[in-house]
């Protein structure tokens, strides 16, 4: 920030660098979850986040700024039963990433198939 007091700052630029990190936040969270979806596979269900979070509690999801254990996650979502390593997965991204406020946050290049609430 400048010393002068006439500083004022191009609010469209603020905002499109703000949509641009959390964009590249999701892109990363995505990146991580690539590994995650695989231990999840392994998993027996259905299973609940507290199950989860014992069983991947040591495992580091390494975000911009911060690293964060599976575990924890999991210990956020609580009195959470999940039917499917998809359903784990996508509770996994919404935690960390928060669900999508509209067009701005859609990522054309993960696509993401509504889950089947009959699949079990």
């Amino acid at each position: 920030m400048r010393d002068d007091d006439s500083y004022d700052p191009d609010h469209e630029r603020v905002q499109e660098d703000a949509v641009d990190r959390r964009r590249a936040r999701t892109e990363t969270v995505e990146d991580a979850l690539g590994h995650v979806g695989g231990l999840l596979e392994e998993a027996k269900y259905p299973v609940t986040a507290e199950e989860l979070s014992v069983e991947y509690g040591d495992e580091v999801l390494d975000l911009p700024n911060e690293t964060e254990s599976l575990g924890s996650v999991f210990d956020r979502l609580v009195d959470e039963r999940f039917e499917s390593a998809d359903e784990a997965r996508e509770a996994v991204y919404h935690e960390l990433t928060g669900r999508a406020d509209g067009p701005a946050e859609y990522n054309e290049q993960r696509p993401v198939d509504p889950l089947d609430d009959d699949e079990a």
